[in-house]
């Protein structure tokens, strides 16, 4: 699942962004950069979803695919870049459906929280059903044991019936997910005198990296989140872990500030002033807000006929720089425009890499 990832990734990428760039998008670096790469190349499910993955690891792998003539590592300007060398075919026959249900932008740390709660939250019903109450929780996070706290005054008087309740909504996330996918989740799972296997554990067992296995329970974790939110009355129960938890947000503070103005029908210049700052540091924010807020209305900013000039000269230059999509698009479109508009233009070199159109 890690070298799709990673081949899918270059490919999309190609070459225009530095080798660094793919590590800080599988670990979820939180920089406008990262996250308008995500969608810029259609990797947007692929965003955060390995956190822990070292710089060392990384490394090692990439050198690994170079060795075995997949990639070529190139030098330009002390900048390192990845070049692939495998066809689309040869994609193709790499390409791993078990990536299927991968989400990493959309549920950016939702799946981390959503995923320790329902480990603690069976693992303390099972026990206290059982009445036993001497145990060491498996969960340390700070702010996960205040909810669970919260959760079991809440039900501690009727166990078995939320016991019941939660079967029966893992019973009906499971039936979507691969036998093989639905054992690994379940040998990972603490309950009274059943203690989950490790990462190590379940690598050994299937036969799987480390990394894979990380992923492989990502995926599905994903694809629970998926099934809970849009079949919101199949699960009784675990649809109620899911309200407070976070959205993804990369505003800074500043802009944040400015979003707020701007919600009151504040204009840039106007901002500008009220903030005591230049009108180009707020045409930054609104391109932050832009990214961060897919839904935000544009229109007052670039109309589609710009946004589709822009988009026509990355696809005739093969190129994301500003200056080389400014010198194909006619003058009076501005580069806040250019900014504006690359917000709406999704995985634009789709059609180079459509072996790896795995996830609709």
């Amino acid at each position: 699942m890690f070298q799709s990832i990673l081949l899918c990734s270059i490919k999309r990428i190609n070459e225009q962004r530095s080798m660094s760039a793919i590590y800080h998008l599988l670990t979820g670096n939180r920089s406008l950069q990262t996250v308008q790469d995500a969608h810029l190349f259609g990797l947007d499910k692929y965003y955060g979803v390995l956190p822990s993955l070292s710089r060392q690891a990384y490394d090692e792998y990439i050198n690994y695919l170079n060795n075995k003539g997949k990639v070529q590592l190139l030098e330009r300007d002390s900048t390192t870049y990845i070049k692939l060398l495998l066809s689309n075919q040869d994609l193709l026959n790499n390409k791993q459906t078990d990536l299927i249900g991968l989400n990493g932008l959309l549920f950016y740390k939702v799946d981390e929280i959503f995923y320790k709660r329902l480990l603690l939250y069976i693992q303390v019903l099972t026990n206290h059903f059982n009445a036993h109450t001497t145990y060491i929780p498996i969960i340390s996070d700070k702010d996960i044991l205040k909810w669970m706290k919260w959760q079991y005054n809440r039900v501690k008087f009727d166990i078995n019936h939320y016991l019941e309740k939660l079967y029966k909504d893992l019973f009906v996330l499971l039936q979507d997910i691969p036998n093989q996918d639905a054992e690994m989740f379940v040998d990972r799972l603490t309950s009274f005198k059943q203690y989950g296997l490790s990462l190590q554990q379940l690598s050994m067992k299937y036969d799987q990296s480390i990394t894979d296995v990380r992923l492989r329970l990502k995926t599905i974790i994903h694809r629970m989140l998926k099934t809970i939110m849009d079949k919101k009355n199949k699960t009784e129960l675990l649809i109620h872990f899911l309200p407070d938890l976070p959205s993804f947000n990369i505003l800074t503070e500043s802009a944040r500030k400015t979003y707020h103005l701007l919600s009151k029908q504040y204009s840039v210049s106007q901002i500008s002033q009220i903030r005591r700052l230049k009108e180009n540091t707020i045409k930054d924010h609104i391109v932050e807000i832009c990214w961060s807020d897919q839904n935000y209305p544009i229109e007052q900013f670039v109309d589609e006929k710009t946004i589709q000039k822009v988009k026509q000269s990355i696809q005739t230059s093969n190129s994301l720089q500003l200056k080389t999509i400014k010198s194909l698009i006619p003058e009076e479109i501005t580069y806040f425009q250019i900014q504006i508009a690359l917000t709406r233009i999704k995985n634009v070199f789709a059609g180079s890499v459509k072996a790896y159109e795995t996830n609709k």
